[in-house]
């Protein structure tokens, strides 16, 4: 029998009751969620009363009770003995489908005494995948051809057949005045269709190969390989390729001279007046063929020129085509795209503006009709995309979702559209004769439904997924009836007023170019042709869904300030670089006039936003835009990070409002810092702006380019979001994630225990072998700040395999024998471990090492973490064995790599030790409690006497160790010291975001905006305000301020049951602090030796008071140092507000 939940009045009177309340409810992790599980998990914080014992402010039970729409109770949990307040799983029967719940909660104190019930919850059901009752649906693939007329060239973009326009032709001479602008530049001939024929391909360096064209189609990541019939290089010394992506082009090329003869037998190629290559194939009697241009996927080429003469039944000259014999050498195209803007569009007529193959991007635009019979009472909105939709009522925006996953792995979000169609519908009906509820409407009310769909093709972050659409809405009327509406056929779908120009970068990020002229013409009264169906949700395209815990935040930004370049061109600073959508409004416009609206980081020497490619990351940061008449108004739909916004061709009179919509995750809370050091206190706000500006629709490398979740980059902002923000969900999103990417390319041999470097990702399997060591310890401390065990036994089989992936390379034997030597995986400059990155944050690192110091710390650290994991999870015989191999590789590095008192890079293969001893091979044993008592002070101070040698990716590491052992000062040295690499030497250099390394170095593609390195908030806050938390959940906390020579700080810090506020001071009579710890929150003040006042909450005072000498493993919560032993006096305290005064 079903437990029934107490009504307040059957409280017995006397009975005192408790004053802790719940607050702050959440299901499934969000508050008034629209997408809650069938089986929804709850949570919440705790609150008193500002008159109610402290003391008493510990949760010692609970009970939930969950109602329906109607109040009918659902499930009552029945009194539950349990501190537990988050995670707490749903006991009834399972939930319906898309309808309205709510849950109240009360909770027991430390007396046993339960509080009042808190106020109701609301929240709603999401859809399971059979419940969706809409259909996938895409329109036919082709559409405008990826050709653009942009800066006086030709773009042509990822396709694998743009036909010139000229006849077919059997003898013939190209000449063309061209650049690879990512990738190779190619050109089909003897062709008749994509995948025939020969392609002739030209990269940067001028590497010329002649091979049998691939077929393939967009989106796949990359062409299949060909017979190659000759190649040949022209001898210069530019280079083709990178580090980033091996193959790839660094950036684009120099203009080059082509050009490419065929007399039916004999194929001449020549570059620059010196012919590469004559290759003979002779061509069957009468065949003629098309000459088309190809861009393979995520590559591009501009073309400056293009000249074509030679035999054929029909000639073209100047682009005008003529009937009747050709004579021998006429000239059959003339195109120069390099003359006015004028002539090059007129040019550009000639090409075939449309193209049946797939675009580099696909942009839909998709229509539908609500039709509302009754007065409305509740309406909700499902949609999932692939990759972004923007949906529209009426004209009016209500949900916007992207998805970037895997078949499988996609998200969905939900939107209350309640007011929006009630807007529409006849309120109660009144008057004479009427009854009090509505009736069916004799004449439904027509309600347009638009839907904008984007599709990026596959890149960093971006799956090789297809185009489709799915949603979903569903009406309650006030008389009891739904209706749903869904996605299918009977949808219309046609392309959306976007020009196809060309990428912004190798990671396959197209331009966005909305076209004015196009978006005006296309009235909703246009016919369109039906949408096409992959099939009723779940499809094999599209197999499940998942309701997205993640929110974006899109805030509008006005400029700092307007500036004026050297030519007049109007540039918005917006004070900081910001990822943000621009958005212009024109009060008027010049028909069929492109505007290259353009962010940037920096200005050149004439005031314009500098174009380089070290400052804009080897990246096309323009917005083009094709105006129409009359006022109009341009919003961005893809976000870039940036400072400057400039606005070319236009009078700043022209223009009714300039900004930008500025898109980052949001998170529950945010913490707060400040100091006697004003230097410190501005580069906390350069890493809390990094931070936050580092997270959209997941964690990013950087905003403008490699979008995508890179494993490292999502570690460190992590560490700083989770403790600067109490972020929880962007974390436990991508450490599901990269769980998936275990499960979907690193299933079995050498490959178990591996994660992908970048996920999801266009490239498919790739790895950075210490990457995957990483996520162990990143686990854990999401555990830590949430003590979410749920996720934990869900990671926990790919966190043993990692673990096993560690130990398969330890060597057994041999020079290496007890350290791992060669870890599997990577490639390139990640073959064996990447240590850090860009290879300058290397500083020297000795990468021959095949038993690397770095990669051995990092797989004890794996081993350790998955230990203590599988200890909380009740696995203790796999939690034994890890701890004893961690401590045996522990042993090892002490023995083995530190050599004359030093350690070392590591060991080659014949075992001889590296003769360098870099920073990281000392900081990373220090900061993870493996090196030896008897050299950690000694360490510790070297690698404070070395600064700045380690790279942002890294810093983390050489912060803690230093921190960790007590140098507070030199930790202090590395975040304020700007005569050495680090963060104020980016702000003295006028950086607003941190970068991808401490230089920019000339010619490199680094990022001006890259928060892996905000990973030291969480240092800031643990070691210099003095907060740690060492229960799982917040629980319980240390609270310690530093022996350092800052005068004073002050924060918060969010914790799941609210802030902890500290705030401290050093006196000449000693350390006076001040804190408040949250309900449901005890603590450890640990101050220096002494006698002190003690203020609290009560008369009691602390609870616990000792003395005792602290050593830095015991400040650090483990570890095995013992420099800077000091004498501590420990106050244990309970919630409310504390003062400790240094007694005179």
């Amino acid at each position: 029998m079903m437990a029934v939940s107490p009504s307040p009045e059957v409280t017995p009177a006397l009975v005192r009751r408790g004053e802790l309340q719940a607050t702050g409810l959440v299901t499934d992790g969000l508050a008034g969620s629209l997408t809650a599980s069938l089986r929804p998990v709850f949570g919440w914080r705790l609150t008193r009363p500002d008159e109610a014992d402290p003391a008493a402010a510990q949760q010692t039970g609970y009970e939930i009770a969950v109602e329906d729409a109607a109040g009918a109770e659902v499930w009552f949990s029945g009194p539950v003995p349990s501190a537990r307040q988050s995670g707490i799983p749903y006991g009834g029967p399972e939930l319906a489908e898309d309808a309205d719940y709510s849950w109240r909660v009360r909770v027991s104190d430390a007396g046993g005494r339960h509080g009042a019930w808190s106020e109701p919850e609301p929240f709603s059901t999401g859809l399971s995948d059979t419940g969706w009752g809409a259909d996938w649906i895409h329109r036919a693939p082709g559409g405008r051809a990826p050709l653009d007329i942009l800066d006086g060239a030709l773009r042509v973009a990822g396709s694998p057949f743009l036909p010139v326009p000229c006849p077919v032709l059997r003898h013939f001479t190209l000449e063309a005045r061209l650049r690879p602008v990512m990738g190779r530049a190619g050109v089909l001939l003897r062709s008749t269709g994509a995948g025939t024929g020969l392609l002739l391909e030209l990269d940067t360096a001028g590497h010329v190969v002649l091979r049998r064209a691939p077929e393939w189609e967009i989106p796949a990541p990359a062409m299949p390989e060909t017979d190659v019939l000759a190649s040949a290089r022209l001898e210069r010394n530019a280079v083709a390729g990178q580090e980033r992506l091996p193959g790839n082009d660094l950036a684009s090329g120099a203009w080059q001279d082509l050009a490419v003869s065929d007399d039916g037998t004999t194929i001449t190629v020549t570059l620059d007046g010196v012919e590469l290559l004559r290759v003979n194939d002779p061509l069957p009697a009468g065949f003629e063929g098309h000459l088309a241009l190809h861009q393979g996927p995520r590559s591009q080429a501009e073309y400056a020129s293009l000249r074509i003469t030679g035999r054929a039944r029909t000639a073209a000259a100047g682009g005008t085509i003529r009937r009747g014999a050709a004579p021998e050498d006429a000239v059959l195209l003339e195109h120069r795209f390099d003359e006015s803007p004028e002539e090059a569009r007129a040019f550009l007529g000639h090409w075939a503006g449309t193209t049946s193959h797939r675009q580099p991007d696909e942009w839909t635009l998709f229509r539908s009709t609500v039709r509302l019979t009754g007065t409305v009472a509740r309406a909700r909105l499902f949609v999932a995309a692939s990759h972004h939709a923007q949906v529209a009522l009426n004209g009016t925006a209500c949900l916007s979702t992207t998805s970037f996953g895997y078949p499988g792995e996609g998200y969905y979000d939900a939107a209350d559209v309640t007011g929006l169609l009630a807007a529409h519908s006849p309120s109660q009906p009144a008057g004479p004769g009427r009854r009090g509820k509505s009736a069916l409407l004799d004449e439904p009310v027509q309600v347009p439904l638009t839907a904008l769909l984007h599709w990026y093709g596959p890149g960093q972050g971006r799956a090789a997924s297809v185009p489709g659409l799915l949603v979903r809405l569903s009406v309650d009327y006030t008389d009891g009836r739904r209706e749903t509406l869904g996605s299918g056929p009977d949808w219309t779908a046609a392309e959306a007023p976007y020009r196809q120009a060309g990428y912004r970068n190798d990671e396959g990020d197209p331009v966005e170019h909305l076209d004015g002229q196009a978006a005006a013409a296309l009235h909703a009264s246009q016919d369109m042709p039906p949408a096409l169906s992959y099939g009723p949700h779940p499809v094999a395209e599209f197999p499940a869904l998942h309701p997205r815990r993640t929110a974006l935040s899109e805030t509008f930004a006005a400029p700092e300030s307007f500036l004026a370049a050297a030519d007049g061109t109007l540039v918005a600073d917006f004070g900081k670089v910001v990822p943000a959508r621009p958005e212009v409004d024109f009060r008027t416009g010049v028909a069929g006039r492109t505007l290259a609206i353009r962010a940037g980081y920096t200005l050149d020497a004439d005031g314009r936003v500098d174009r380089g490619k070290t400052a804009s990351q080897n990246t096309d940061m323009s917005f083009p835009y094709t105006q129409a008449d009359g006022p109009q108004q341009f919003r961005a739909t893809v976000h870039l990070a940036f400072r400057y916004l400039e606005i070319p061709g236009v009078e700043a009179t022209d223009l009714s409002r300039v900004g930008a919509v500025v898109v980052h995750g949001r998170h529950p809370a945010e913490g707060s810092f400040s100091s006697s050091d004003p230097t410190l206190d501005a580069v906390f706000g350069l890493l809390r702006d990094s931070a936050l500006y580092g997270i959209q629709e997941q964690f990013v490398d950087t905003p403008t380019r490699e979008k995508g979740q890179f494993l490292a980059d999502a570690v460190n902002i992590s560490y700083a979001t989770m403790a600067l923000f109490g972020e929880h969900a962007y974390t436990a999103q991508a450490l599901r994630e990269f769980g998936w990417s275990a499960g979907r390319y690193w299933t079995t041999g050498e490959d178990r225990g591996r994660y992908n470097a970048v996920y999801p990702n266009g490239d498919g399997k790739r790895d950075i072998p210490d990457f995957s060591l990483m996520m162990p310890e990143w686990v854990q401390e999401y555990h830590l700040r949430t003590g979410d065990l749920a996720l934990v036994t869900e990671l926990l089989p790919h966190l043993r395999d990692t673990a096993d992936y560690a130990l398969r390379y330890l060597a057994t034997d041999g020079p290496t024998a007890g350290l791992v030597t060669g870890l599997g995986g990577g490639s390139g400059p990640y073959l064996h471990g990447i240590v850090d990155w860009p290879a300058p944050g290397r500083f020297g690192y000795d990468m021959e090492c095949a038993a690397k110091t770095t990669v051995n710390a990092q797989a004890y650290s794996a081993l350790l973490s998955t230990a203590t994991l599988s200890s909380l999870a009740g696995q203790e015989d796999a939690a034994v064995r890890y701890a004893a191999q961690a401590r045996a590789l522990a042993e090892t590095i002490r023995t083995r790599l530190r050599v004359d008192g030093v350690m070392v890079d590591g060991l080659h293969a014949d075992g001889t030790p590296s003769t360098h001893a870099s920073q990281h091979a000392t900081s990373f044993p220090l900061s993870l409690g493996i090196t030896d008592p008897a050299h950690v002070a000694a360490d510790a101070q070297r690698i404070a006497d070395q600064g700045m040698r380690q790279g942002p990716m890294t810093v983390h590491r050489l912060v803690r160790a230093l921190l960790s052992q007590g140098l507070a000062d030199a930790a202090l040295d590395l975040l304020t010291n700007k005569d050495q690499p680090g963060w104020a030497r980016l702000l003295d250099r006028g950086a607003t975001f941190t970068w991808e390394a401490w230089e920019l170095v000339a010619g490199t593609d680094y990022s001006q905006s890259h928060a892996w390195s905000a990973s030291v908030l969480k240092e800031i806050l643990e070691f210099l305000l003095g907060v740690r938390t060492v229960v799982p959940g917040g629980s319980e906390l240390l609270i310690e301020p530093p022996v350092c020579r800052l005068e004073h700080a002050s924060g918060r810090v969010p914790l799941p049951n609210g802030p902890a506020a500290v705030s401290w001071q050093r006196t000449s009579q000693g350390m006076w602090l001040e804190c408040t710890v949250p309900a449901g929150v005890t603590a450890t003040v640990r101050l220096p030796a002494g006698a002190y006042g003690v203020e609290g909450p009560t008369a009691a005072g602390p609870a616990v008071e000792r003395s005792r000498q602290d050593t830095a493993a015991q400040r650090d919560g483990g570890g095995t140092g013992v420099a800077g032993a000091k004498a501590v006096r420990d106050f244990r305290i309970h919630p409310g507000s504390w003062t400790f005064t240094p007694a005179n």
